[in-house]
């Protein structure tokens, strides 16, 4: 058919056809079986993503908070007892000795810890207050301090392996939620590519 023989009533039908589109930008460069998705498909696969992805934050932030609380009541525990509690499996026979300023190091990693655990958590607004992303760079040299002072000292492998559990700590806190982060991050850039698809 030549296109002088097109009626306009035939060129608004074919206007008025849904037409799919991929997310790539080259459609040269797609393959021939790629899979094409509609509006109604990409929200779908979009809205998966987003469970799937909060189900596996939820696990992560969970896990975070048992390990760091945990650390920190180890801590606390010193607090009370004054005793290294790693001192039975490294060093059975004998009590490692205690360090300088011991009580407000162990003081100052549990509360550093605990407010890991409870205040900064990802869209963990039960109060209705938003706190600011902790300052990671602060935190890891007030919890780098103790262990610090016991390689310079010469404090035994108990004693720094014990004052390090609050540094391990804060870079696992550190490294999981800077994790979480990039998921939201690739969320929202799969988002912005399908609007940008489909006004293009």
């Amino acid at each position: 058919m030549s296109f002088s023989s097109t009626t306009p009533m035939q060129v608004a039908s074919a206007l008025k056809k849904r037409t799919p589109f991929a997310f790539a930008s080259d459609e040269d460069n797609s393959p021939a079986d790629a899979t094409i998705l509609d509006d109604q498909e990409q929200e779908e696969v979009i809205r998966t993503l987003k469970v799937e992805n909060d189900t596996f934050d939820r696990q992560i932030w969970l896990s975070l908070r048992i390990v760091m609380g945990c650390f920190a009541f180890l801590y606390a525990l010193y607090l009370f007892r004054r005793a290294n509690p790693l001192s039975p499996l490294l060093s059975p026979n004998a009590q490692p000795p205690r360090i300088a300023f011991d009580i407000p190091f162990a003081l100052l990693h549990a509360m550093t810890l605990l407010g890991l655990t409870v205040l900064f958590q990802l869209d963990d607004h039960a109060l209705g207050v938003r706190f600011p992303a902790p300052n990671y760079a602060l935190v890891y040299a007030v919890t780098a301090i103790a262990p610090a002072y016991c390689s310079l000292t010469g404090q035994g492998l108990t004693n720094i392996i014990w004052w390090s559990f609050a540094f391990v700590a804060v870079a696992l806190h550190h490294f999981f939620r800077s994790l979480i982060l990039q998921g939201r991050k690739n969320i929202s850039r799969l988002e912005a590519l399908k609007y940008n698809a489909r006004g293009a």
